[in-house]
């Protein structure tokens, strides 16, 4: 089988998608670790956003990317 190389803004995109699941992966784990409130809130609130980032923001087929799109849903001239 032949391998297709992968551009430097997939590798870029793969990496920030790598390091959001760390940090979602710490995030609960210390919310294991200390159970309190705090950790909880933390813990909800950092994996929203590691959401956020993966699947919309950092997503260029995602319309709702204010990354790649216009806020008409146009894709934007770079």
């Amino acid at each position: 089988m032949k391998k297709t190389k992968v551009s430097d803004k997939e590798k870029a995109r793969r990496n920030r998608i790598l390091f959001w699941a760390v940090v979602v992966i710490v995030v609960n784990l210390l919310q294991i670790l200390f159970k309190n409130w705090i950790t909880s809130l933390i813990a909800m609130v950092g994996t929203i956003y590691a959401l956020y980032r993966i699947v919309v923001f950092d997503n260029p087929k995602n319309r709702l990317s204010q990354k790649y799109y216009d806020w008409k849903g146009n894709k934007l001239s770079k």
